[in-house]
């Protein structure tokens, strides 16, 4: 979703050569447009790109708007800004990751990788720790890489300052992420938490 049709043109035009016919993919200018396509197909959808800066909404709105209504649907940000403070923001309100189209090797690369991994979520091999238990206790539930890390580090019974250090997040974000994990698995402390693990 990018306001910019030579953006999404291109986005569109890279994503269909790399995964050839595998999936369908389906472009919005603004945030009302995808909310509509949602609305009607949401179902269908394993991931959604996100530009920060539509016409209709700017920052973190959208990203946050979209996570309330579709709390399942992985997102990932794809900005024109490199500022390292909203990048880890938009990972603590929940997106899957976040690149820069700025049209380099690696950020593409990264961009790629990310809709492999969201492409085949459900048939990861391997899984293990938090995140292998958070699969089985609530079918359907993706968390982010993370919030898996911090998941992790939550039931090590790190407390947030530990975990800020421990992440390199602000302490800011490793508060929304540990908000968000509360709300994920219906809980309103810590010790409830590990006990769903215990």
């Amino acid at each position: 979703m990018d306001d910019h049709e030579l953006v999404r043109m291109g986005l569109r035009q890279v994503i269909v050569q790399h995964f050839a016919d595998r999936f369908h993919v389906a472009d919005a200018h603004s945030l009302e447009q995808a909310l509509l396509f949602l609305k009607q197909r949401a179902e269908e959808v394993f991931l959604l790109l996100l530009d920060l800066n539509l016409g209709d909404t700017r920052g973190l709105t959208g990203l946050k708007l979209l996570r309330q209504l579709y709390p399942q649907l992985p997102i990932v940000v794809v900005s024109g800004t490199h500022d390292p403070r909203v990048r880890e923001e938009a990972l603590a309100h929940g997106a899957w990751g976040y690149f820069c189209k700025t049209g380099d090797t690696d950020g593409l690369k990264g961009m790629l990788a990310a809709i492999e991994s969201a492409s085949t979520a459900n048939h990861r091999p391997g899984k293990h720790g938090a995140a292998a238990r958070s699969q089985n206790l609530r079918p359907g539930v993706r968390l982010t890489d993370r919030q898996i890390q911090v998941l992790e580090l939550l039931l090590s019974g790190l407390d947030n300052q530990a975990i800020a250090a421990e992440t390199g997040l602000v302490l800011g974000s490793v508060k929304n992420c540990v908000s968000t994990i509360f709300l994920v698995f219906n809980v309103r402390s810590r010790a409830e938490l590990i006990g769903l693990f215990s």
